[in-house]
């Protein structure tokens, strides 16, 4: 009955844990500047790890809904992207693009796991922007 117990609680608690992170890491964004197109970029939670590399969150809010070659019209991108900050390579593990509905709320309308064109031209053209500022950071 007791592992019954302590399982069931940590069922219930575990979504509750998840959701406290992300928004813990959402309130730490911090802004790296905006693009040719006015579109406001962010940098949050940068891990330094091994060999040059980073880990960070990004966020975009696009000033005007965007045509992306994922589809569209997306207000927001946010991506775990992984930086390796000797070549300058950026490459997204996850990225969440963002729509409103009818009733003004952001839902994620697109979740994707590989993407080539992240943060070039196609996409906002904020590449180089996150780059210096996520290898800037030494801890």
């Amino acid at each position: 009955m007791k592992k019954a117990l302590i399982v069931l609680a940590a069922i219930v608690l575990a979504p509750v844990l998840v959701v406290s992170l992300v928004v813990l890491a959402a309130g730490d964004w911090r802004a790296v500047g905006q693009t040719e197109a006015g579109d406001k970029v962010f940098v949050s939670s940068v891990r330094v790890l091994k060999n040059n590399q980073r880990v960070a969150l990004v966020r975009v809010e696009y000033k005007e809904p965007a045509e992306l070659p994922q589809g569209g019209p997306f207000v927001e991108m946010r991506a775990r992207v992984r930086f390796n900050c000797s070549s300058g390579a950026a490459a997204p593990t996850t990225e969440w693009f963002y729509s409103r509905d009818r009733s003004g709320r952001f839902v994620v309308s697109k979740k994707a796991t590989h993407d080539d064109q992240f943060g070039k031209n196609p996409e906002g053209g904020f590449a180089d922007l996150v780059s210096k500022s996520v290898c800037s950071q030494t801890k």
